[in-house]
């Protein structure tokens, strides 16, 4: 971390020497190891480093960014310089007020493991030939494909205003689809596995199970038009919920490009729904101790029995609309502006498991995953359902085909009628099923 810090701090006092009323900089060595698998063949085994660093300065609000690859010291102060030129060149922002000052950070734990640092690519390639003969082994007519990808690395910030934030990380992942051909019917389904720390990582299994699910996918039917119960399951409810909580990004809310404009403190969903986020879970793949900015982060209900508790800030917006800033600054690389994003969710439980949920269901439609499309303004939503599977009789009886769902995401949220007591845990996530009460399935039975 030694190493990083003091070449922000260059570029940060170099842009504030070349006329740069605030100044923040971030530093960045990661490492990288990657295994490809595509049609169930290795297909590449790539290693990079990169070590780069990014530099924003501001004049009367205006903004400048600028980036380098393996910083020096001459370099770093270099960038620092150029982005104060351009900041001055800018047309100035009234609403920029100022950057965040430094507040104590809270330390969270697990973020980093040696482990993972020492691992080789040629453990990468066991576990993806690992993965290949679980597929075999379930069915020689799968394809497998996806791969294995690990890295490791540090990352400092620090600003103009005293702000000084090291963090060192390290993130394991595997994912694979799987995809089974019987004539004209396809049976495709994906599986992953994220950990920050070995001992929480667990390879075995993956490709089997996304074979196994392939497989039942097979003989896919149409359902008839019609409104009727839906579950969706745990990575389904996931994206249906992000939905709700991205439309809470207050710089969309300031541009009136959100749904929610005007819901603060209002209902946004059902009384079952809760929402907490939690960014200090040890090892928690969102975790962290400050956001992309250096601000503290903290646990906090977002939404509570349904009603929407705050709006998501950072600097730039809590200044505009003089609110306290919520710690949801967040940067996508050393060389990015600040964005807005969220740390580990968790939705509140209800009493009554996945099948319990199922078993109440007379005709409905259960949802395993599905790509959600979301007008940001109306809060209209249209889902494909790819991974799907009818309920009759409270059991579940064929896989679907050619069907949609849709409706407003509003008034979805508000029909949410139970939400399961099991749920499927990863690294700072809880991930329950959720049932709405009535939805518009469209098909083409």
């Amino acid at each position: 971390m030694s190493d990083l810090m003091p070449l922000a701090e260059a570029a940060v006092e170099a842009a504030r020497h070349a006329g740069a009323e605030w100044a923040d900089a971030t530093c960045a060595n990661y490492h990288d190891i990657s295994v490809g698998v595509e049609k169930s063949s290795l297909r590449d085994c790539e290693t990079s480093r990169e070590l780069g660093l990014g530099v924003r300065a501001f004049v009367r609000g205006g903004r400048g960014i600028a980036t380098v690859l393996h910083p020096t010291p001459a370099s770093a102060a270099e960038a620092g310089r150029q982005a104060a030129e351009m900041a001055r060149a800018t047309h100035g922002d009234a609403c920029f007020v100022a950057l965040p000052g430094p507040q104590p950070v809270p330390e969270v734990a697990g973020l980093f493991d040696p482990a993972v640092a020492g691992l080789s690519a040629e453990q990468s390639v066991r576990w993806c030939r690992e993965a290949l003969e679980e597929a075999r082994a379930v069915s020689d007519e799968a394809v497998l494909s996806g791969g294995v990808d690990f890295t490791w690395g540090e990352k400092v910030m620090a600003s103009s205003t005293g702000i000084r934030v090291a963090t060192a990380s390290t993130s394991l992942a595997l994912s694979f689809s799987a995809v089974i051909r019987h004539g004209d019917q396809v049976g495709l389904y994906h599986e992953f596995e994220f950990a920050r720390r070995l001992e929480d990582f667990e390879p075995r299994g993956v490709a089997a199970l996304a074979t196994k699910t392939a497989l039942s996918f097979l003989g896919a039917r149409s359902l008839p038009t019609a409104q009727m119960p839906v579950i969706f399951g745990p990575l389904a409810a996931d994206a249906f919920l992000y939905r709700l909580v991205a439309a809470a990004n207050a710089e969309s809310v300031q541009r009136r490009r959100s749904f929610l404009v005007g819901k603060l403190g209002e209902p946004v969903a059902s009384e079952l729904l809760t929402l907490v986020e939690d960014p200090f879970v040890p090892a928690g793949i969102s975790s962290a101790g400050a956001d992309g900015e250096g601000v503290p982060k903290q646990k906090r209900a977002l939404i509570e029995r349904g009603v929407l508790t705050t709006y998501l800030h950072n600097s730039y917006t809590a200044g505009k609309a003089d609110v306290p800033d919520t710690a949801h600054g967040a940067r996508s690389g050393y060389g990015a502006d600040v964005g807005i994003g969220t740390s580990n969710l968790f939705t509140q439980t209800g009493d009554k498991t996945l099948a319990e949920l199922i078993a109440e269901v007379d005709e409905g439609l259960y949802i395993c995953d599905a790509a959600m499309s979301t007008d940001s303004i109306t809060g209209d939503v249209s889902a494909t359902v790819d991974f799907g599977f009818k309920i009759e009789h409270g059991e579940l009886v064929y896989p679907v085909e050619a069907t949609m769902i849709g409706g407003n995401l509003l008034d979805l949220t508000g029909r949410i009628d139970a939400i399961s007591s099991d749920y499927r845990e990863e690294p700072g996530r809880r991930l329950p099923s959720v049932r709405l009460s009535r939805v518009q399935v469209s098909g083409g039975g």
